[in-house]
């Protein structure tokens, strides 16, 4: 395939590739375009990722349209659950293992990775971390029958999933290694006003110390902080 036919190829389906895709459409009906995601290529509202347990929704319910449907609104191609290992700017392809793909234009649309933590102890698939909706049906249905979870983190999603998981009737734990919530955010006040209105929902905050050890304990597991705290 000659450079000039290729696709236009755009890997991720998040809001961003979708949206792209969408105004892309409006300049150049006519023009091929491939999206290559690792995921489902569902088309959803990623906050909601952190809103849902409130509201009682499953992964589908908080799907807006499947790939299929997305392919066929915008009339291009979608490879779903598909991870392209190389690029090769110079011969305009991407790889996906030993399989070539030419494009015309490349769009690195895959979003935020997640930071895994380092934490010891024999637990570490019972950490999850939540970035796309099958991340979120993943801890849904672990999370199911559980009255109680821990949250690594006291950034805007991690304050959003306290306030959620608590709305969902679980007992919350944050653990941050801040003095304040949102500290990349928020003025102390105003950090200092939200941890007040979580804690009246319930939501426990250790803020200083990292988890540092996570062990099975039944069925579910034991933290322990770097400042001793079990």
């Amino acid at each position: 395939m000659t450079e000039h036919l290729a696709p236009i190829v755009v890997i991720g389906t998040g809001l961003a590739g979708y949206n792209l895709v969408k105004e892309l459409r409006k300049l150049a009906p006519a023009q091929p375009v491939l999206m290559i995601t690792a995921d489902d290529g569902r088309n959803y509202s990623k906050p909601m990722l952190s809103t849902g347990f409130g509201k009682n929704k499953t992964a589908d319910e908080l799907a807006m349209a499947s790939a299929a449907d997305m392919a066929e609104q915008l009339g291009i191609v979608i490879r779903t659950n598909t991870r392209v290992t190389h690029i090769d700017p110079k011969a305009h392809k991407v790889f996906i293992g030993e399989e070539p793909v030419a494009y015309s234009k490349l769009v690195l649309a895959w979003g935020a990775d997640v930071i895994t933590p380092r934490v010891q102890g024999d637990a570490q698939e019972r950490i999850f971390s939540i970035n796309d909706l099958q991340d979120y049906s993943r801890f849904r249905t672990v999370a199911a029958g559980k009255k109680r979870v821990l949250i690594m983190g006291a950034g805007l999603i991690g304050c959003e999933y306290a306030n959620d998981m608590s709305d969902g009737g679980f007992a919350v734990d944050v653990v941050a290694p801040s003095e304040q919530l949102m500290p990349s955010l928020l003025p102390k006040e105003a950090a200092a006003a939200v941890q007040r209105g979580l804690e009246s929902l319930g939501v426990r905050f250790h803020l200083g110390p990292l988890v540092s050890r996570i062990e099975r304990h039944g069925e579910g597991v034991r933290a322990t902080l770097s400042n001793g705290e079990m």
